[in-house]
């Protein structure tokens, strides 16, 4: 290794997403060297493993967006790098010099379901979503060895928001496309049968969804469909509120109506039944809301369940250097990035908000950059179907002020730059590591749309 690289302003990102890369390029704008290191192979978080296959045009441009990003001259970006296993947080600050660490890592840990017991089929019976979009995302890879899911009639999808949307419809979707392949010959693909539904693809092939002898999937929530977390208000006004709320309720009926799932409201799982070691069915209780309240009413229902999956929220990794509060990094000062009990750490995205979207991800890596610059910033990753420029705005000005914390310090020695450089560039070469661009080319996976446009002539989206 060559020594004596150039002495600058170190900041270390650890998580690539959505936030990570924000908040290292508001950095590195402003002049500072940032290491980007991510567990993965590759730097798009969720919204490669997140988001479901269908928003091809958003996945290419979040991820053309990172790319731009973390090709910036003043960030290296370290791959395969998972902190707790090749290097403890602590040993990075107690023996690596950097003016600044953000963490940037999202919600990966699914969330328990909360019926006991019930673990006991998880991989078989209980599907949590990161694993089903795992899954769905890339199980037509020649090279996939990821979660193996067949998903049976009669699945119930556990859930409220715009991720157990996705679940509910990816069930319903593979259930009707092998149906319909098994009894009628007739074949369809991901991408069409999404855009068109599945109430119009039926009608188009003079079928009822009657006539596919299926159950169906089930989606249930513990609140009515008016309280689905579908749309957020934009102020306190009780106007706005019930604004939003018919919005929530109007999003529910048309993807019920498209594509043909059931929807359970006011029920919580509390119980299930098994058969000679299978699962048979949940226990559903009846729940009512007053005044925002959830109150269980006592009141007990079976629905018939082949498979549960569970789509109630992710939390970020346990980091045991790291104070938490809940599920969530505690964090201080003005825009919340500072990680409490530190001078130089900062936290931003899902391990901070605990809300995974795309423009949360970049307003959470903006602020806590700026809170950074001149005493802090933050941002998120996470996954969501929105683009706002307003938050990539307000990313901006927190990046401004973590930065200028950042040029506030000392730089560091020629020795502890040149020892984090050795650091990076031994990890990069064990794994074979070369430059951004051929590094991404290597490992970007093949694209189901891709497949279909070569070999049916499917049109691109």
């Amino acid at each position: 290794m060559e020594k004596h690289h150039e002495r600058e302003h170190l900041a270390l990102v650890i998580g690539a997403g959505v936030a990570g890369s924000e908040a290292a390029y508001q950095l590195a704008q402003h002049g500072i060297r940032v290491i980007v290191v991510d567990q993965n192979a590759l730097p798009y978080g969720k919204i490669e493993d997140g988001l479901p296959m269908w928003h091809i045009g958003l996945r290419n441009r979040v991820e053309d967006e990172i790319d731009k990003k973390l090709r910036h001259p003043k960030i290296k970006f370290l791959p395969l790098f998972k902190i707790g296993k090749d290097m403890s947080l602590r040993e990075i600050m107690e023996n690596y010099k950097f003016d600044a660490i953000i963490l940037a890592f999202g919600a990966w840990l699914d969330r328990p379901l909360p019926v006991p017991g019930i673990e006991k089929f998880k991989g078989t019976q209980l599907i949590y979503l990161n694993d089903l979009m795992k899954w769905f995302n890339h199980k037509h890879e020649p090279r996939y060895d990821g979660p193996q899911i067949e998903i049976p009639d009669n699945t119930v999808v556990i859930g409220g928001g715009l991720a157990s949307l996705d679940a509910i419809k990816i069930v319903m979707m593979e259930l009707v496309m092998k149906r319909l392949k098994e009894k009628y010959g007739v074949e369809t693909d991901i991408f069409t049968l999404e855009k068109k539904g599945i109430a119009k693809f039926l009608e188009e092939n003079n079928l009822r969804f009657e006539d596919l002898d299926l159950e169906g999937g089930s989606l249930v929530y513990r609140r009515s469909a008016r309280e689905m977390p579908l749309k957020v208000a934009h102020s306190d006004d009780p106007a706005d509120i019930e604004r939003a709320k018919d919005v929530a309720e109007k999003l529910l009926n048309t993807y019920k109506e498209k594509f043909k799932f059931n929807f359970i409201p006011n029920a919580v799982p509390v119980d299930f039944e098994e058969k000679n070691g299978r699962l048979k069915a949940l226990i559903l209780e009846k729940t009512v809301s007053e005044n925002g309240k959830l109150i269980y009413t006592g009141e007990r229902f079976k629905r018939p369940a082949n498979m549960v999956i569970s789509a109630i929220g992710a939390v970020p990794v346990k980091l045991p250097e790291i104070p938490y509060k809940g599920d969530a990094i505690d964090t201080e000062g003005p825009t919340g990035s500072k990680v409490k009990g530190y001078e130089n750490l900062f936290a931003v995205g899902n391990a901070v908000t605990g809300k995974g979207n795309i423009k949360m991800a970049k307003e959470h890596g903006r602020k806590a950059m700026e809170e950074w610059l001149v005493s802090k910033r933050e941002p998120v990753a996470g996954v969501t179907r929105q683009f706002d420029e307003r938050y990539l705005n307000d990313t901006d000005r927190r990046a401004e002020r973590i930065s200028d914390f950042i040029l506030s310090k000392p730089i560091p020695t020629q020795e502890e730059v040149d020892h984090v450089w050795e650091l990076v560039e031994k990890q990069r070469r064990s794994i074979g590591y070369t430059t951004y661009d051929e590094w991404i080319a290597r490992h970007k996976p093949v694209r189901l749309e891709e497949i279909l446009y070569k070999n049916k002539n499917h049109p691109k989206q």
